[in-house]
């Protein structure tokens, strides 16, 4: 079902749901990216639990914003959306960016109804910082003559597997429709890397991992931190950067029976 709320500044935003229940997942994309992407998890996961795949502002078919996307802003539409939805007990699922988002929001709006959360191949800060890369991805954002080659080859480049002809339309009409300006903007989040690792250490809800082998150091640091009873990893070891599309079958398994576990534990 496609669902519509307004924010509280009067933008039209959307998400996908299916199923329903008390039991809510709810799942925010990667840079650019629309909530069609899980669109598997909204097939496999909803005779469950209800889930919910959100269009950031810009994205998707949310309505797109000319002003800024800073992170207190977005963090905002995320909690007017769940008041929107009438969200209960809930595991907040981010991908990519969507990792950095969600967990900038448990720490700065501290949800009360937060039962654990899903990490989907990103970064938490573990670590060593990699080694800065050459890029010219600003440069390619400006540039009307290079922006759109530019953003189909990186839509392309995060699916190993071709995707069907109406997600491929979905994904590259989101990541056009987002302004340049806005783009790069959600790319330059104002935090020190070790950020994201002092809310994961300070979180008491259970926290799956799921990653890429380029990750596997930081998942074994979070396993070692956090214990088998708060951390659960999965290495994808021969998935793309959308591993929950590429591995859809196991990553709704993995996602089911964390999910059943972490919901168990509310029943007196």
């Amino acid at each position: 079902m496609d669902r519509y709320f307004e924010t509280s500044d009067g933008l039209r935003l959307h998400y996908l749901e299916a199923g329903s229940g008390e039991r809510t997942l709810l799942f925010v994309p990667g840079w650019l990216m629309p909530a069609a992407v899980f669109e598997a998890q909204l097939a496999g996961l909803s005779r469950e639990f209800r889930v919910i795949a959100f269009d950031p502002r810009s994205q998707g078919l949310s309505q797109v914003y000319p002003g800024s996307h800073r992170p207190e802003i977005r963090l905002r539409d995320m909690d007017e959306l769940l008041a929107a939805a009438g969200v209960g007990d809930f595991i907040l699922a981010g991908w990519s960016l969507g990792v950095l988002e969600t967990l900038d929001f448990i720490e700065q709006r501290r949800p009360a109804r937060l039962r654990g959360l899903i990490l989907i191949d990103n970064s938490i800060g573990e670590g060593n910082p990699p080694p800065p890369r050459p890029s010219r991805r600003q440069e390619n954002l400006a540039d009307p003559q290079r922006r759109v080659p530019y953003l189909t080859g990186f839509c392309d480049s995060i699916f190993r597997q071709p995707l069907p002809p109406a997600l491929r339309q979905a994904v590259l009409a989101s990541a056009l429709g987002v302004p340049p300006k806005a783009a790069m903007e959600l790319l330059a989040q104002p935090y020190p890397r070790t950020y994201w690792r002092d809310i994961i250490n300070r979180q008491e809800v259970p926290v799956l991992y799921a990653v890429t082998p380029r990750l596997r150091d930081q998942a074994a640091a979070l396993s070692r931190k956090r214990g088998p009873d708060l951390a659960e990893i999965k290495i994808y070891e021969d998935a793309g950067h959308a591993l929950f599309y590429e591995a859809a079958d196991d990553f709704n398994t993995l996602v089911r029976n964390f999910s059943l576990r972490v919901f168990s534990k509310l029943v007196p």
